[in-house]
């Protein structure tokens, strides 16, 4: 089941939706913990929530459970049993059946498939959830259509049948009633896209795409082949943008050109524009902090930035590190002194850390 958008997320926060009853986390950064969308305690402004899809991702990242809500035992984790396992399977199910997108969910046939009466499965998500199946099937497809209309320049119609509705009047009427606005005034009120310059630079292992703002500052440097990814996480941390070619700043290529010739401290002189969580953003600017000729583990950079255990979150913050080789995710190994991974190959990997000298390291 994807994550909803941010705001669909904090909203459904805002109103303690059981709707959204362990489809989504909630980590608060100005307390450190993390709860359910139901939590009882005073909603977190929206500038200090971040959302998982999972319990377990939160804790990875060092988020402790709140006593309130206990997000431990909610939806989805061992904590939750006997009849509530039926009804994180009936999501799942519920889940799959609606991607084809039918008006209302096949309920005797879902109550069939899991071994219950109808009534039964109602009775179910009553006490679990405390809605029905057919209200928490209306509430991902309300999310879905937030999305489409955020991200998307869709027409209306098209929006309403990609979410699952056979009818714009019906459509119209639910999201209004669900985010106490139009789905036009939606669209009316999302961000601006952000203009940002795409632009070439000639390494000697690869072509490099390069992304800048209007002030000169990276937001983005990736390898040709990915440029699909450069995208998606421009847009996962960035929200709407337009790239339009352009050339690489005067700064950035004197930067770049230098570190290829052996200045490898030049790459802290290219001004960066990264947008991400406030975890993302202690794990790359952790990344930055590892000189030249050396390499760090996972559990080490988790150490680093004070949360020992969060390794398995500190390796995902890495992936979504938008700035290759200028925030150097490549100088992260494993434990054992091994390469491991890396989103732009193995060879690049290995020509880079042989570059800055740390291929020593390696076994």
């Amino acid at each position: 089941m994807d994550l909803p958008p941010p705001e669909a997320c904090h909203a459904a926060l805002i109103r303690r939706d059981p709707a959204f009853d362990g489809r989504f986390y909630t980590c608060v950064r100005t307390t450190g913990i993390y709860c359910r969308p139901v939590c009882p305690a005073r909603p977190p402004l929206l500038k200090n929530c971040s959302f998982v899809r999972a319990a377990a991702e939160a804790e990875a990242a060092g988020y402790r459970a709140c006593k309130r809500c206990r997000p431990d035992a909610a939806a989805g984790t061992p904590a939750s049993s006997g009849s509530k396992a039926s009804v994180t399977r009936a999501m799942r199910l519920l889940d799959d059946t609606m991607a084809s997108k039918p008006e209302t969910p096949p309920l005797p046939a879902l109550a069939e498939r899991l071994g219950l009466s109808e009534r039964h499965l109602r009775r179910l998500f009553a006490r679990h959830l405390g809605v029905s199946p057919v209200a928490l099937a209306q509430a991902g497809k309300l999310a879905r259509a937030v999305e489409l209309l955020d991200r998307t320049d869709m027409p209306m119609a098209d929006v309403a049948a990609e979410a699952g509705f056979t009818s714009v009047r019906r459509f119209n009427e639910l999201f209004l009633a669900a985010h106490n606005e139009t789905p036009r005034q939606r669209r009316q009120r999302r961000p601006s896209a952000m203009n940002l310059t795409l632009s070439r630079f000639e390494a000697p292992f690869a072509t490099l795409l390069i992304v800048t703002t209007a002030a000169g500052a990276v937001a983005a440097l990736d390898f040709i082949d990915f440029e699909e990814r450069l995208r998606r996480l421009l847009t996962r941390h960035h929200g709407p943008v337009t790239l339009e070619e352009g050339d690489t700043p005067a700064a950035v290529v004197e930067a770049l050109t230098a570190y290829l010739a052996g200045d490898l401290s030049a790459l802290q002189r290219i001004p960066t524009a990264a947008a991400g969580t406030v975890f993302q953003q202690r794990v790359w600017a952790a990344l930055c902090a590892i000189p030249p000729g050396e390499t760090r583990s996972y559990a080490q950079i988790a150490e680093a930035i004070g949360q020992p255990g969060a390794a398995r979150a500190v390796g995902m913050a890495n992936g979504q590190n938008p700035i290759g080789i200028i925030v150097p995710c490549h100088r992260v190994i494993g434990a054992s002194g091994s390469l491991t991974g890396y989103a732009g190959g193995m060879a690049r990997k290995a020509w880079l850390l042989a570059h800055e000298g740390a291929a020593r390291q390696l076994v």
